[in-house]
C-alpha cells in the first residue's frame, strides 16, 4: 500500500476547510472551499476551486475497490509567495470516500467547526477479477502447473490506477485468455493472456499482449 495522507476538515454551513498532513510534507494553509462548490462537483462530478495562490480540481467517480461507492479524489497544487512575484508549490492527490467525507462534514458542524480528519484511501490496488472463460478456464483448472502460472500472473499484473474490473474470455489460443479492462469512466486496455511454449508445460509462462 502506498503512503496515505491525513486529511484534515473543518466545516461550517458555508464553507469547508481542508488542510493535509504526511510524511514528510504538511499543506502550507487550509484551503477553502464553499458548500455551493460541492454542489456544482456533486452535480457536474468535477470542479476547479481555487483559494489564496493554491488551486485543486475536485473529481467523483466510483471507486476501484467497492463497486457502489462514490470516491471523492482531489488533485491539490499547493502554492506559496517565494516573493519577487514568484510562487513555488508542491501538488498533491488524495482520494476519499465520499460518503465517509461527508458524515466527516456533519461531525465538525456539530462541533462547531472543530477540525476532525480522515486517512486518504489507495485506490492502486488490483482490480476484481471475473471470469467468463468456459473451455480454457476449465483446461487450465485441470492441470496444476498451469493454474500456478495463471495465479502468479494474474497477482503480478492489472495493479492498474483507475481500474474497476477486468473481465476474462476464452481465447482462440489453448490455456489462453482474452481480457478488457473497465475503468471508472468506460472500457480501458483490451488484450491477450497468452501461454507461450506450450511444447512444454513445465516451461511454459503466460505473457500479456495488447
Amino acid at each position: 500500500m502506498g503512503q496515505r495522507t491525513m486529511v484534515k476538515l473543518s466545516a461550517s454551513e458555508d464553507c469547508v476547510f481542508l488542510w493535509t498532513v504526511s510524511r514528510g510534507f504538511r499543506s502550507p494553509h487550509r484551503f477553502g472551499i464553499s458548500i455551493r462548490e460541492l454542489q456544482i462537483l456533486e452535480a457536474e462530478r468535477h470542479a476547479i476551486v481555487s483559494d489564496i495562490h493554491s488551486f485543486a480540481e475536485l473529481r467523483l467517480g466510483r471507486s476501484a475497490k467497492e463497486e457502489n461507492e462514490d470516491m471523492l479524489t482531489v488533485d491539490f497544487t499547493w502554492l506559496s509567495d517565494s516573493g519577487g512575484r514568484r510562487v513555488v508549490g508542491r501538488e498533491e492527490t488524495v482520494h476519499l470516500p465520499y460518503r465517509q467525507f461527508q458524515e466527516k462534514l456533519e461531525e465538525s458542524r456539530k462541533l462547531g467547526g472543530a477540525g476532525v480528519g480522515m486517512l486518504s484511501v489507495d485506490e492502486k490496488g488490483t482490480p476484481r477479477i471475473e471470469f467468463q472463460s468456459r473451455k480454457n478456464l476449465r483446461a487450465v483448472a485441470e492441470r496444476k502447473v498451469l493454474r500456478r502460472k495463471l495465479g502468479k500472473f494474474l497477482n503480478n499484473h492489472f495493479s492498474w490506477k483507475g481500474s474497476r474490473r477486468i473481465v476474462v474470455y476464452d481465447d482462440f489460443v489453448p490455456y489462453s485468455f482474452f481480457f478488457q479492462e473497465e475503468r471508472l469512466n468506460g472500457n480501458g486496455i483490451c488484450g491477450g493472456i497468452i501461454l507461450h511454449g506450450q511444447e512444454d508445460l513445465k516451461k511454459a509462462c503466460y505473457g500479456m499482449h495488447t
